[in-house]
């Protein structure tokens, strides 16, 4: 008998050590013949440890945007012992996946393994950059700089500035807006004289968007990773603002998507229950004007994103709701008192699917947005 438990402790022990010695998967990541880094199981890991949800596998787009890319047009899977495989990236980038196990699944359920990617990714240039707005703000009241901030400042004059305004436009896609706005649909935004194209963070989703505007800071280090994440311990640009004694007032819809903190927050509703909240926001955000602006007014337009998950962003309705939310621009625009900074923007854009719209994938569709700075 103790000669078996012997066999048994030593079967185990052997099992342990094999396993405890056995080497961890890698696959290098290559642009151009140049190696750009690795993906590895401890990278895997990470997320599927920090996810609000539990979860086995994890946006093979996330690992790419760790490496530094926000757009990628092809992608190619390279293997010792099979054909590599070439896609189009913003064909598989929704529904590709990696395991901790480091498989990877592609469209259709398909399980690929991988020993290197080679990635074909465009050139970009002359994007601003959703963490640019907050420390642009703060320079213009000449506050101190956000803590490890990411984002540059987008203006030559600080301290000119009585009031700054922030202006939401939840799910706004950007090549659609920049249509409507050459066919001539959308009269306030062409007289801007061109719309900036932006990148937001990765993934592209109202919480990760909103902790990256307000404290300037990547996923990682503000810690919202994505759904189910309403708050970050990070210091944010409300609370720059509170220390130094200025106000801010939020305009917000149905409810707060994201914790706003040293924030004084209106939640607008639906009062005249037609199935919308938008023209709430704006008639709220005309009497926070007129009756007591603050140092910073912060308002939030939640429809067109409404319309593009129910509708699609190719769709009337969400066409509409942009049209719409141009004209509540202008009045807000004429009703602003001088020295005000204007700074308009989506948190991410939005792509077609077979039933509407959704976002939060790393394809251009998603990640770029509209970023205005006015100056009035």
């Amino acid at each position: 008998m103790i000669k078996n438990k012997t066999k048994i402790i030593l079967l185990l022990s052997f099992v342990f050590l094999f396993s405890a010695c056995k080497p961890a998967w890698k696959i290098e990541v290559f642009e151009d013949g140049r190696n750009i880094g690795v993906i590895n199981q401890e990278s895997v890991k990470f997320y599927i440890d920090n996810y609000e949800e539990e979860t086995s596998e994890i946006p093979l787009g996330q690992m790419l945007y760790d490496l530094g890319y926000t757009l990628v047009d092809e992608i190619t899977f390279i293997s010792e012992s099979e054909a590599s495989l070439t896609y189009v990236w913003d064909e598989i980038g929704e529904t590709a996946t990696i395991r901790e196990s480091g498989e990877i699944t592609l469209e259709d359920d398909k399980m690929i393994s991988a020993d290197q990617i080679e990635i074909d990714a465009p050139s970009i240039s002359n994007y601003y950059s959703i963490m640019d707005i907050a420390p642009t703000i703060a320079y213009a009241f000449t506050l101190p700089e956000l803590p490890n901030a990411n984002g540059q400042v987008r203006l030559t004059e600080s301290g000119i500035w009585d009031h700054a305004v922030m202006i939401f436009l939840d799910g706004l896609n950007y090549d659609i807006l920049t249509s409507l706005i050459d066919t001539g649909k959308l009269p306030f935004f062409e007289q801007l004289n061109g719309v900036q194209q932006g990148i937001t963070v990765f993934p592209p989703i109202t919480t990760s968007s909103s902790a990256a505007l307000l404290t300037s800071t990547l996923p990682k280090e503000n810690k919202v990773y994505g759904y189910g994440y309403r708050k970050t311990t990070s210091k944010t640009l409300f609370d720059l603002f509170a220390e130094n004694s200025k106000s801010v007032i939020a305009v917000e819809g149905h409810s707060l998507a994201f914790n706003l903190r040293n924030a004084e927050t209106i939640l607008s509703g639906d009062r005249d229950e037609n199935g919308i909240t938008n023209d709430n926001v704006f008639e709220n955000s005309l009497e926070v004007i007129l009756s007591d602006m603050p140092d910073l007014l912060y308002i939030h337009f939640h429809d067109i994103d409404d319309m593009g998950h129910q509708y699609g962003p190719f769709s009337s309705e969400y066409e509409a709701s942009i049209i719409q939310v141009d004209s509540y621009l202008e009045e807000i625009f004429i009703r602003l008192p001088e020295d005000t900074l204007i700074t308009i923007f989506a948190d991410h854009g939005m792509h077609k699917t077979e039933d509407g719209g959704n976002h939060g994938t790393l394809t251009a569709a998603d990640l770029i947005i509209p970023i205005i700075f006015i100056e009035k």
